[in-house]
């Protein structure tokens, strides 16, 4: 099993097919798109294409086998230490980087999400990216390439990675027993990430749906109700915010008429309840403010989540239409 593996991203798999048919292989490779599932397959193949016994990703020699294993000691995967991705991580890094391989011809180092480096840690590695090391070939994870310093981008060869359809990762999550719900949600808030899309089925973030719907359907009570939400939602920003902007969403395409559009399907009892509350055009400045203070939080910023969701949660409380 190599390439085909790469069903999803046709494109990806002959562009890099081609590069290591043609002895063009870059030094650094920056992977864009929503599809983690997919860049994870594609840096493995090509960490064991410019690595395997054979000269392909084979999958059986020793050097594959250990790559497969994620235990090759020339093949590291690089991940952010809670938010962010650090300046002491992208020094060691960096320093590894210049030294000779262990085992295997090229040594592979796969960044996954570049865009939590701290701004001291990009301009670190943009310097190494610059003067690249020999036989080393880095790999960058990125779902919006504009958060990145341009000049990283440019030292770069781009690689696209094409988000899967609802409908597709739908079907996986189904025929994986995911009740249609919840893999209907799911599906939606990945974004055509299908590793994102598994996370949302598994059981932290079913309870914290759960926590989500109980307080959300509150929330045009005002009173205590937002700081209480804000107190709850600070501990795991990650899994609320997406709630949140899915359900102000669902608010929105019910007030436009799109009733069969939601994404909360089940809730649309509630979605009908709390969308009378509110007009169109508060709505549609709910949906704004939730993307911003998204973007602030789930960003590389060093911000009080509490009080950033506390000063969102207050706005979207509804006036009087």
């Amino acid at each position: 099993m190599g390439w085909e593996k790469l069903e999803n991203q046709p494109a990806v798999s002959k562009l890099l097919q081609n590069s290591l048919a043609q002895g063009r292989v870059a030094h650094a490779y920056l992977f864009s798109g929503p599809d983690l599932n997919g860049k994870k397959v594609a840096a493995r193949l090509l960490a064991q294409a410019v690595n395997c016994d054979r000269g392909r990703p084979c999958g059986s020699c020793p050097s594959c086998n250990l790559i497969t294993a994620g235990s090759h000691p020339d093949v590291e995967l690089i991940e952010p230490e809670g938010r962010f991705l650090r300046l002491h991580q992208i020094k060691a890094l960096c320093h590894r980087a210049g030294t000779t391989t262990l085992v295997g011809r090229t040594k592979v180092y796969i960044l996954q999400e570049t865009e939590k480096l701290l701004p001291e840690g990009a301009n670190h590695l943009l310097k190494t990216l610059e003067e690249p090391p020999a036989d080393t070939i880095f790999i960058l994870f990125v779902q919006h390439k504009q958060v990145l310093l341009p000049t990283i981008v440019s030292r770069c060869q781009q690689i696209d990675f094409q988000p899967l359809p609802p409908a597709v990762i739908v079907k996986r999550l189904q025929a994986a027993g995911c009740n249609p719900e919840r893999a209907h949600l799911a599906a939606y808030l990945a974004a055509g990430d299908l590793a994102t899309a598994q996370k949302w089925t598994e059981a932290e973030a079913v309870t914290r749906k759960e926590q989500f719907l109980q307080l959300v359907r509150k929330l045009p009570q005002g009173k205590n109700i937002p700081f209480e939400a804000a107190e709850c939602f600070a501990e795991s920003p990650e899994y609320f915010l997406p709630l949140l902007q899915a359900w102000y969403r669902d608010l929105l395409v019910w007030h436009a008429g799109g009733r069969q559009e939601v994404y909360h399907r089940g809730q649309e009892k509630a979605i009908a309840d709390q969308a009378s509350l509110y007009s169109y055009r508060k709505l549609v400045s709910c949906n704004r403010i939730i993307d911003e203070t998204s973007r602030l939080i789930l960003g590389p910023h060093n911000v009080n989540v509490r009080l950033a969701l506390e000063a969102l949660l207050v706005q979207l409380i509804p006036a009087a239409k």
